[in-house]
């Protein structure tokens, strides 16, 4: 690791400096190469919370046992440490033709972490991270030092070909349902949190896309994403057009066996667009949540989004947006000293490994996936409501703020960002992201943090 990670950094900044731009390397008739690439580094400062210190608590028999696991002497240290957290990440991509009908795309990432990675914040991501069918990721030699880390994966790789109307895609893509701009409760693949600081950056899936084109703007999707276990494929069928001036979509399928159809509308209304997202799920796994005796299916829900947006012709130009969130899978804030932190963890029969002599079941472990019940976007609240602003100040800056209110806490979240793009090879992110609200609250237990993005292009 230790003669890795210079190693990365160097070959970065190399490429960095280079700033060219993307070429092409190869071509024989109608097929072609081309390699394209970037650098990103991002540092964000905020509060986390020491995993030693937390872990230290746990000895306590209220840690263990679900019953009272809302008063774990632990959570008194949430939050407590701020810390610095830098990614330096290289990524490389090819684009080759084969031909009129053949199109393959490989992405490539080696990312260079470094600062205080041993943090409970960091470790309760990673349990949640969703694994990949392919398992073209992972870290690069020994993870002993908390402090550096180097990772690698597969960003993007997939083959795509169009054949009439048929056009099919196989390997790790990127699918986007939904119209929403902060929530799409319908995008059950690739939905990004509205606070995401990467919010241009999407995992992917490792899914196979059979479209057919209808006419210019009618079409159907087919989508199969495999897992390691049969039972947690997700597939869907999608219906897309436009009528009455109006875009629209409808969709059905199981994701993680929870059955879900949703639909989605956007048209113009005057000067101003308008959105409507709306999904109905219904879960049929058993999950097991902190403070229930035993475990059950959770009932069916609705997950909706309203959206509208409006350029203001005044000045340089100042968008607006006003998107409204009702999620029926919220699941409620916890009690006591936990508070929205008890939904990371659910009830198990299993004791923990050593369990306390004096401990009772059900005990706790660290939510998994099932617990959302096949939709990723989710939460303590059941309404929200993001407001927000943009202008470009000049060509090369512009400002952002949204502000989103959590109605059932209350709690609130601001993000302010300043993007400045000198030229068209390098661009720089600056931001904040601030929180308001109780422990008992969607962003109670959230820290402010500040973050830079430096981006190159070549």
């Amino acid at each position: 690791m230790t003669k890795l990670a210079p190693a990365i950094a160097v070959l970065a900044l190399v490429l960095a400096a280079s700033a060219v731009e993307a070429r092409e390397v190869w071509s024989r008739g109608e097929a072609s190469l081309r390699l394209s690439g970037s650098v990103r580094d991002r540092l964000v400062v905020g509060g986390q919370t020491d995993a030693d210190a937390f872990e230290d608590r746990l000895a306590d028999p209220r840690c263990v046992r679900a019953a009272d696991f809302d008063e774990c002497p632990a959570f008194g240290v949430l939050g407590e440490d701020t810390v610095w957290q830098n990614l330096t990440r290289l990524r490389t991509r090819a684009d080759g033709r084969l031909g009129e009908a053949l199109e393959a795309v490989v992405v490539y990432d080696l990312e260079l972490l470094a600062g205080e990675l041993d943090t409970l914040e960091s470790a309760l991501a990673s349990g949640l991270a969703r694994d990949s069918f392919l398992g073209a990721e992972g870290n690069i030699g020994s993870e002993d030092d908390p402090r550096v880390r180097a990772r690698h994966s597969l960003y993007r790789g997939y083959l795509q070909g169009e054949f009439g109307p048929v056009r099919a895609v196989v390997g790790r893509q990127r699918i986007a349902w939904g119209v929403g701009r902060l929530w799409n409760p319908i995008d059950r693949f690739n939905a990004i949190p509205p606070l995401a600081i990467e919010a241009d950056e999407s995992p992917g899936v490792d899914a196979v896309l059979l479209q057919w084109n209808f006419d210019g703007f009618t079409a159907a999707q087919v989508v199969y994403a495999a897992a390691d276990r049969a039972v947690d494929a997700r597939y869907a069928l999608r219906l897309e057009g436009v009528a009455f001036d109006t875009d629209w979509s409808l969709m059905g399928g199981v994701f993680e066996q929870a059955p879900a159809v949703g639909l989605d509308v956007a048209r113009n209304w005057g000067e101003a667009a308008v959105r409507l997202e709306a999904v109905w799920t219904n879960p049929k796994r058993e999950v097991w949540r902190v403070g229930d005796l035993s475990p059950h299916e959770p009932g069916a829900f609705f997950q909706v989004v309203t959206s509208i947006d409006y350029q203001v012709d005044w000045g340089p130009g100042i968008y607006l947006l006003l998107e409204h969130f009702y999620n029926g899978n919220a699941e409620g804030f916890g009690s006591g000293r936990a508070g929205a932190a008890l939904n990371r963890f659910e009830a198990t029969g299993t004791p923990p490994d050593p369990a306390l002599p004096a401990a009772a079941g059900p005990f706790v472990k660290a939510s998994d996936t099932d617990r959302f019940a096949g939709s990723r976007v989710g939460g303590g609240a059941r309404h929200q409501t993001g407001l927000q602003v943009g202008t470009d100040v000049t060509p090369e800056l512009r400002g952002d703020l949204l502000g989103i209110l959590d109605w059932n806490g209350p709690s609130t979240a601001l993000t302010a960002t300043f993007r400045y793009t000198p030229a068209d090879w390098v661009e720089l992110t600056l931001g904040g992201q601030w929180f308001i609200g109780s422990q008992k609250s969607e962003y109670g237990l959230a820290r402010d943090l500040g973050f830079v993005l430096v981006d190159l292009f070549f």
